[in-house]
C-alpha cells in the first residue's frame, strides 16, 4: 500500500489535529486513557474486551472507525485523462468501480467516457474508449461506437459487472444502452436502441433511460438499474429485455415549465413494487438482489425466488409523495443518521458492494460518506457530514461526492471519489508483523510494553512500562518522531514545545502547565499519572501524547500501545495496495 511519505508541517498539522480532538471531545468520545484497563476509547470498550481486537483479528473492524484509515490510491485530484503511476493518473469524475476477477480494479471514468483499470500497485491504464475533446469547452465529448477497445466510444459509462468467462458488461448511461467488452477486447451493444425511453423487446428494440448499473446473475442473465425509468430490467441469454416491477405514474414539475417522470415507493410483490431512480445493484451470496434506491433514500432487497421486495435500510418521508401535479416532489428528503437500519437516514445513496461477511457498503453521495449495513444496523465507515479531501483515521477523513465502492480481495474498500477525481482506499490498520508475533510482544520484564507509531515499532532508550496500573512512555523518542522541542529546565522539570503549545512537566507532580497561543491553564492528572525519571529519561503517561495530536489505543493481549496520527497528507507512490 501507499507509504506515508511525510506528515503535514507540524505547526499546521497541530491546528488541524486539535480541531479534530476538540470535535471528538465535544461528542463525548475519549481518545485515550493512561490506565491499561481504560486505555480503550469509550466507543470501543464493549467491543474489544477479547481477542477480537481488530489490530490483529479483523472480525469486527468494519464496525469501529478507530481501526481503519482512508488514503489516496490513484489519481492526482486534478481533472484529466492521464494514465500512469498512481500520483500521475488523472480522472474526470469516476463514478463506477468493479473489483475484477483477475485482481484488477476496473474504473468507469464517467466524464472522460472511458473504462480504465488499475493494477495492484495503482498503475492506471485505459482499457476501452477514447477521449475526444469538444471544441471551445475543453471537455470530452461522449459518443457511441462498437469495435476494438481503442476505437470504441462511450457516453458517461457508470456501473459494471463481470461474468464467469471474464466478459465485462457496462451500463452506458448517456447512450441508454448496455455494452459488452469481451475477453478479446471487442466492444458490442447488448441491448438498447440508443434513444432514451422505455420499451421491452429483443436487443436493439429495447429502450432504456439512463441505465446506471448492471449485475450478472448465476445463470448469466443481466439485471439493469434503469434509473430514469425507475425500474429494474432483466436481459436473458438471448438479449430479450423485460421489466420486473411496476412503473410509476407520477409526473413532477421540478422547475417552472419543466416536467419529468417521478419515481415512487412500494414494497411487496415484485410486479407491483416501485422504485425512484434505482442506481446500483449487487447480488448477495444467497442470490438476492440489493438495490440502491437513490430517490427514495433507501436500500431495497429483491428476493428473486419469491419475487418480493423489502426495504433493507433507510427511513424518511416517501409516504408524503404527492401525485397531484404540480405539487409532487422528485425525491424523498435525505438525511444522515446511523443506528437501526429501519431508522437510519441516507442522502443520495449511490454505488453499493457486498462484503465477505454479507454486509453492504454504500457510497452515500450527498452525505460525502461511506456507510455500512450489517446485521440490521447502519454504520459510518469513513467521512460524513463534511465535504473535502482529507486522508487519515477514517472518522476524520473527508470525501467529495463518493459515487461507488468496491470490496477488494483482502477486504479493503475502494471508493470512487467523484469530485475529488480520485480513487481512495479505506483500509484496515495492521500492526507490524514483529509486534503481532509472540516474539515481538515478549519482554524480559512483565511490566514492559511495546510502543507502535503508525506502522512501525518505536525503539526506546528505556522500555515503556506499566506503573500503578498506568502506561508510561519515554519522552525522548517522540521528540524525533513528532518534531517537538524539549528543554530540561533542571533535573525535576522539563519544557516541551509543540507548535503553538508549551507543556511544563515536573517530576512526581500530577499537574501539567499548559500554554497554548499565550493562554495558560493547568491540567491535573491523577496521582498515579505523575511523570517520573528512570535511568536519566523522562517517562510520561501515555494519554499526554494526545496533546500532540495522536490517538492512543491499548491492546492488552499484546501489551502494546498503538499511537497513530489522525490526519495524513496526500500520499505518494509506494507499495502495492495489498490486494
Amino acid at each position: 500500500m501507499y507509504q506515508k511519505i511525510k506528515q503535514f508541517h507540524w505547526a499546521s498539522k497541530m491546528l488541524l489535529l486539535m480541531l479534530c480532538i476538540g470535535a471528538a471531545a465535544a461528542e463525548g468520545t475519549a481518545s485515550a486513557s493512561s490506565a491499561p484497563a481504560s486505555m480503550k476509547p469509550v466507543q470501543e470498550m464493549s467491543q474489544f474486551d477479547s481477542l477480537s481486537t481488530p489490530a490483529f483479528d479483523f472480525g469486527s473492524w468494519s464496525r469501529s472507525t478507530v481501526w481503519y484509515e482512508t488514503i489516496d490510491w490513484a489519481g492526482s485530484g486534478v481533472p484529466g485523462a492521464a494514465d500512469g503511476k498512481p500520483e500521475q493518473a488523472r480522472f474526470r469524475y469516476p463514478a463506477g468501480l468493479l473489483a475484477g476477477k483477475n485482481g484488477l480494479l476496473l474504473i468507469a471514468d464517467t466524464y472522460n467516457h472511458l473504462i480504465r483499470r488499475a493494477d495492484a500497485a495503482g498503475q492506471v491504464t485505459t482499457l476501452a474508449g477514447q477521449v475526444r475533446m469538444a471544441s471551445g469547452t475543453g471537455e470530452p465529448n461522449g459518443g457511441w461506437a462498437d469495435g476494438k477497445s481503442a476505437e470504441a466510444r462511450f457516453h458517461r459509462p457508470m456501473g459494471m459487472a463481470e461474468d464467469r468467462e471474464g466478459n465485462l458488461y457496462i451500463a452506458d448511461a448517456g447512450n441508454h444502452v448496455i455494452r459488452k467488452l469481451d475477453k478479446s477486447g471487442r466492444l458490442t451493444t447488448v441491448a438498447g436502441s440508443g434513444l432514451a425511453g422505455w420499451k421491452d423487446g429483443a436487443g436493439s428494440e429495447a429502450r432504456f433511460n439512463e441505465p446506471r448499473d448492471v449485475a450478472v446473475a448465476e445463470d448469466g442473465s443481466l439485471y439493469v438499474a434503469d434509473a430514469l425509468n425507475h425500474v429494474i430490467r432483466r436481459i436473458d441469454g438471448n438479449g430479450n429485455v423485460t421489466t420486473l416491477n411496476a412503473r410509476s405514474k407520477r409526473i413532477v414539475e421540478y422547475a417552472p415549465g419543466a416536467v419529468a417522470a417521478g419515481g415512487d415507493y412500494a414494497d411487496g410483490k415484485l410486479s407491483e413494487c416501485k422504485f425512484n431512480e434505482p442506481s446500483s445493484l449487487a447480488f448477495t451470496p444467497s442470490g438476492d438482489l440489493v438495490v440502491s434506491d437513490t430517490g427514495n433514500q433507501r436500500l431495497r432487497l429483491i428476493d428473486l425466488k419469491r419475487k418480493r421486495v423489502t426495504t433493507l435500510a433507510g427511513a424518511g418521508s416517501v409516504a408524503s409523495y404527492s401525485s397531484k401535479f404540480p405539487d409532487a416532489r422528485l425525491y424523498a428528503a435525505g438525511g444522515y443518521r446511523d443506528g437501526k437500519a429501519s431508522e437510519a437516514l441516507f442522502n443520495g445513496p449511490a454505488g453499493i458492494a457486498v462484503t465477505a461477511e454479507g454486509g453492504i457498503v454504500v457510497a452515500d453521495r450527498w452525505n460525502h460518506a461511506v456507510r455500512y449495513i450489517y446485521d440490521g444496523k447502519v454504520y459510518t465507515l469513513s467521512g460524513g457530514g463534511r465535504t473535502g479531501h482529507q486522508n487519515g483515521w477514517a472518522e476524520q477523513a473527508t470525501f467529495r461526492e463518493p459515487m461507488d465502492v468496491a470490496v477488494l480481495s483482502n477486504g479493503t474498500i475502494a471508493v470512487a471519489d467523484g469530485f475529488n477525481n480520485s480513487i481512495r482506499l479505506i483500509r484496515r490498520y495492521t500492526l507490524p508483523e514483529e509486534v503481532r508475533s509472540s516474539a515481538g510482544a515478549s519482554s524480559s520484564s512483565q511490566d514492559a510494553v511495546v510502543a507502535v507509531y503508525n506502522d512501525r515499532r518505536v525503539e526506546m532508550p528505556v522500555p515503556a512500562v506499566i506503573r500503578n496500573n498506568r502506561a508510561f512512555l519515554p519522552l525522548e523518542p517522540w521528540k524525533i518522531l513528532l518534531g517537538y522541542g524539549m528543554e530540561e529546565l533542571d533535573e525535576d522539570k522539563v519544557r516541551v514545545i509543540f507548535g503553538p503549545s508549551v507543556l511544563i512537566l515536573e517530576r512526581d507532580v500530577a499537574q501539567v502547565q499548559v500554554e497554548r497561543s499565550g493562554v495558560k491553564r493547568t491540567q491535573t492528572l491523577s496521582a498515579e499519572e505523575a511523570p517520573f525519571r528512570q535511568d536519566g529519561q523522562w517517562l510520561i503517561p501515555a494519554r499526554l501524547l494526545d496533546q500532540f495530536g495522536l490517538h492512543v489505543s491499548w491492546v492488552p493481549e499484546l501489551r502494546t500501545l498503538i499511537l497513530r496520527d489522525t490526519v495524513f497528507e496526500r500520499l505518494c507512490s509506494g507499495e502495492a495496495a495489498g490486494r
